[in-house]
C-alpha cells in the first residue's frame, strides 16, 4: 500500500515540480498511466488512471512565457511618480489636492505636515502618498501641474508581466495537483493513507494561498498607481527656465538678489521687534551702570578741582 501511495503521489507532484523549474511536464507518461497495484500486506487491489482533464490543465500551464507575444494593453504595469511642487497658496492647494483625490476615486495612503523651523517666516511643507486608479494616472498628474509649480517630477514603471504570468501558471499546476490529491483521498481506505494525503494537501494549499496573496498584491499595485508628492510653501515662485540665456540669467539673479535683500530687511525688522523685551531687559541695567559711572566721575573731578584750588 505504501508503494502504491508513493507512486501515485509522484505522478501528481511531477507537474508542479517541473513547472517551478521552467521545464516541460512529463504528460505523456502521465496520460498513459494506467496501472494495477497489489499489496500483499493489505490485500488491496485497485486500478488508478490519471484523469485526462488533469493532464490537459498541466499542459496548459506549461506554456513557455514569451514577453514579445504580450500586447501593450495587456501588460501588467505598476506605475509610480514622485513630484516636488511649490505653492504660495498652501492651504488652497492642500484642499484642492484632497478634492481631486476623491474626484478620481483614489485615496491618501499616508501624509505628514510640519512648519519650517529653519526660518522665521514659518513656511510649511508636507508630503503625501496617494493611490489613484491607473486609468486616471495621466489626468491626475496633469491636475497637480495645474494647481502648483512642479519643480521635480520622476516617473518609474515596473513591468511585472513575466512574474504575473509565471505565478498564474504555478497556481494552475498547484490546483491541478490538489485535485489529484482529492481524488486519492476518495480512494484511501486506511487512516495512514488519509493522514499522508492530508499532509500533502496541507502543503499544496499553503502554496496556493501564498501565490494567491502575491497575485492580489500585484493586482492592487497595478490597478492603483502611486504618487509621492512633496509640497513646499514659498513666498515667491521660482522663475528659472531649463536653458536660460545670458540676459535671462542676469535678470533672474538680479531679481533674486533684490528679493533676498528685501526679505533680509524684513527678517531683521521682525527680529528686532520680537527681541525688544530682551533688549530692554539688558539695556536698563547697562544704562543704570553707565549713569552711575558718569556721576561718580563728575564728582571725582569736582573734588579734585576743589582740592587744587
Amino acid at each position: 500500500m505504501k508503494r502504491k501511495i508513493l507512486t501515485i503521489l509522484a505522478i501528481a507532484c511531477s507537474a508542479v515540480i517541473l513547472a517551478g523549474c521552467g521545464a516541460s511536464y512529463a504528460t505523456d507518461s502521465a496520460a498513459n498511466a494506467s496501472s494495477s497495484y497489489y499489496d500483499s500486506d493489505f490485500g488491496w487491489y485497485d486500478d488508478y488512471k490519471v484523469d485526462e482533464s488533469v493532464v490537459e490543465a498541466a499542459e496548459a500551464s506549461d506554456s513557455v512565457y514569451d514577453d514579445t507575444d504580450v500586447e501593450a494593453s495587456t501588460r501588467k504595469l505598476i506605475k509610480n511618480r514622485t513630484m516636488d511642487v511649490q505653492t504660495v497658496e498652501y492651504d488652497q492647494f492642500v484642499a484642492d489636492l484632497k478634492s481631486y483625490v476623491s474626484q478620481f476615486g483614489g485615496y491618501i495612503e499616508s501624509s505628514s505636515e510640519s512648519g519650517n523651523s529653519y526660518y522665521s517666516s514659518g513656511l510649511r511643507y508636507a508630503d503625501f502618498t496617494i493611490r489613484i486608479p491607473a486609468d486616471y494616472y495621466d489626468e491626475f498628474a496633469e491636475a497637480i501641474g495645474n494647481m502648483a509649480t512642479v519643480t521635480y517630477s520622476y516617473e518609474y514603471v515596473n513591468d511585472v508581466t513575466s512574474s504575473y504570468v509565471d505565478i498564474e501558471a504555478r497556481l494552475t499546476a498547484l490546483k491541478t495537483e490538489r485535485d489529484s490529491f482529492l481524488q486519492l483521498m476518495e480512494k484511501a481506505e486506511t487512516v495512514e493513507e488519509i493522514l499522508q494525503i492530508q499532509s500533502y494537501l496541507t502543503d499544496v494549499n499553503y502554496e496556493i494561498e501564498s501565490y494567491t496573496a502575491q497575485l492580489k498584491t500585484y493586482d492592487d499595485r497595478i490597478s492603483y498607481s502611486t504618487f509621492y508628492i512633496d509640497v513646499s510653501e514659498v513666498r515667491r515662485i521660482s522663475t528659472e527656465t531649463s536653458n536660460p540665456t545670458v540676459f535671462e540669467r542676469i535678470k533672474s539673479n538680479l531679481s533674486d538678489s533684490f528679493y533676498n535683500i528685501g526679505e533680509g530687511f524684513k527678517d531683521a525688522f521682525v527680529w528686532i521687534v520680537s527681541a525688544l523685551p530682551y533688549i530692554v531687559l539688558v539695556a536698563v541695567p547697562v544704562i543704570i551702570v553707565v549713569v552711575i559711572m558718569r556721576v561718580a566721575t563728575k564728582r571725582g573731578k569736582k573734588k579734585k578741582a576743589e582740592t587744587e584750588e
